[in-house]
């Protein structure tokens, strides 16, 4: 098979919003298999919240955009071929258009699917939460409040699926995603699934929502980080993400995550093939939607269920397992690209620095390192204060190690006057 060339291509900026930030995403699958796959790859759409500068990916066979912004390629590899693709993505600030849908749009984001049921039970169940609000901006809010309230955040789930995560009331921002866009949906409130990554390095994949509200346009709801945050802040103490007050995951984002796909259920194009294995295929099933999924042999109804950020089809020849994410999601890494990278760079030099001088003073006695060992400590709470993440617990920090370091300066100063 002739392998085709990297092609670099250069986009203009969407004037909705300023760029204030810049990252890079790259993207890297390869065919382990002894047989061809084909890989249908989701490249960043074009949103009010990000915009696509440049990209530069291997030639697909086919490249097609859907009627929502999505803009899928389409490979065919041989055992042992790759796809590499390099994407530069501005994050912006500012609200959405708040052009009223047309009623394709709003017939699409308020439909059922397998992956966001709309059915007697999802809109008796909408209506009971907030029958006493007549206005979708407070409904919406009072989804979001009971989403939080009665559902815990656990990773990884055991099955995907509304009716699971309603049984089981435990999930990750996946299930959290569905669910709300399932309770938006019932109330015929559009509401649509945003499949991304936060921009902190190796995977990190993540799933929200956006909810349209007249008059205002779309806006980030997100349920499973609002969670974490109120209750699980552990999870982001040390983490590069800037979170924010729980609330305000309604309406609002911390501006460090790209999107990958926008909604689910996708119609792959050329079409997926049909599995006629009928079960005897090596891969292992999952349960999904109510239905027995195999990553990489199932369709949804003739559908690819969410683009994170591929999907693939293996031909099963012969046995093959996946064993590792790398072999059904591919591999990528979303960095940030502007100069508040020079204080990640900072964090990390200081924080082994640290945790080095820590541990030596530890097992050696040595009283060096107990004096050095502010210096650095200072230096990784200064950088968290610096990019507001977590600023009120850092400041403290960072005063703290700072009037040490101060002290330990003039008291070496003093022996030397």
């Amino acid at each position: 098979m002739e392998v085709a060339t990297e092609t670099p291509v250069l986009f203009q900026s969407r004037k909705v919003g300023e760029v204030v930030k810049k990252v890079h995403y790259s993207f890297k699958y390869e065919n382990q298999t002894s047989d061809n796959v084909q890989v249908w790859l989701a490249n960043p759409p074009e949103t009010y919240a990000q915009s696509l500068l440049s990209e530069e990916k291997r030639t697909p066979e086919q490249e097609f955009k859907d009627d929502i912004g999505n803009r899928i390629s389409y490979y065919e590899l041989a055992p042992g071929e790759e796809i590499h693709a390099s994407y530069h993505v501005g994050l912006q600030e500012g609200a959405a258009a708040s052009s009223p849908l047309t009623n394709e749009e709003k017939e699409r984001y308020t439909r059922s699917t397998a992956m966001i049921p709309v059915n007697e039970d999802m809109e008796k169940m909408a209506w009971g939460i907030t029958k006493k609000s007549s206005d979708d901006k407070e409904k919406a809010w009072l989804l979001f409040q009971h989403m939080i309230k009665h559902y815990t955040y656990k990773f990884p789930v055991k099955a995907r699926g509304v009716a699971h995560f309603l049984q089981a009331k435990k999930g990750d921002c996946g299930e959290y995603s569905f669910l709300y866009a399932s309770l938006c949906r019932s109330l015929n409130i559009p509401c649509r699934v945003m499949v991304g990554a936060f921009a902190m390095g190796k995977h990190q994949a993540h799933v929200w929502n956006e909810v349209y509200l007249e008059g205002e346009g779309w806006i980030p709801v997100d349920t499973s980080m609002a969670y974490t945050v109120r209750k699980q802040l552990w999870r982001f103490f040390f983490s590069s993400i800037r979170t924010l007050r729980w609330r305000k995951y309604f309406g609002q984002t911390e501006n460090q995550r790209i999107v990958f796909s926008i909604d689910t259920e996708h119609v792959p194009t050329p079409f997926y093939p049909k599995d006629e294995t009928k079960g005897s295929h090596p891969y292992e099933t999952f349960p999904l939607a109510g239905e027995s999924f195999a990553w990489g042999k199932s369709s949804l109804h003739g559908t690819i269920p969410y683009f994170q950020p591929m999907y693939f089809y293996y031909q099963a020849e012969k046995p093959h397992k996946l064993k590792r994410t790398e072999e059904a999601l591919g591999s990528w890494e979303v960095k940030e690209a502007d100069k508040l990278k020079g204080l990640l760079d900072l964090r990390k030099v200081s924080g082994y620095l640290s945790l080095f001088l820590a541990i030596t003073f530890l097992f050696t006695g040595w009283e060096i390192a107990s004096i050095l060992f502010p210096f650095p400590a200072f230096a990784y709470c200064l950088s968290f204060w610096m990019r507001r993440e977590r600023p009120l617990f850092f400041s403290v920090a960072s005063g703290f190690f700072g009037v040490i370091s101060l002290l330990v300066t003039l008291g070496f100063l003093s022996e030397f006057i």
